[in-house]
């Protein structure tokens, strides 16, 4: 008897929820970034001598972009390239975002189990971009 395979059911699936996610999660750091909190932390941080750095806006741009991406590449005729490197870019920034936040700020704060926990979560999402993106190659 022949088993019927459900990955492909399963990526498309994953597909769906990590374009909500990513579309979500820059939508809320967009939101976020004129809020009253976000401007006296860049204030303060201007007052120890930091750049005000837009890079966080931009990395959420890219990630609401890509995440509009992902989800019409489900519903709608969109070319596989371009799913490819949207994928690509965004796993990219993803690792970045890790190795930066995870290894050279925060190493193992503020205990060894919320970092490791924390860093799995972030794993799974590098870890689900890329499968949609071998979906894609």
């Amino acid at each position: 008897m022949a088993r019927k395979s459900a990955s492909f059911d399963v990526l498309i699936i994953l597909q769906i929820v990590v374009a909500v996610f990513l579309v979500t999660l820059g939508l809320a750091e967009i939101i976020h970034w004129d809020s009253d909190l976000a401007r006296i932390g860049r204030g303060i941080g201007r007052a120890f001598g930091r750049a005000n750095d837009p890079v966080s806006l931009i990395v959420a741009i890219a990630e609401v972009v890509a995440g509009v991406i992902v989800f019409a590449g489900v519903f709608f005729g969109v070319r596989i390239r371009l799913l490819y490197g949207a994928t690509l870019v965004i796993a990219i920034l993803w690792a970045i975002r890790i190795l930066i936040g995870f290894f050279a700020r925060d190493v193992f704060e503020p205990d060894f189990v919320i970092w490791a926990n924390r860093l799995a979560a972030d794993l799974i999402i590098l870890l689900a971009l890329w499968l949609i993106n071998r979906k894609y190659a």
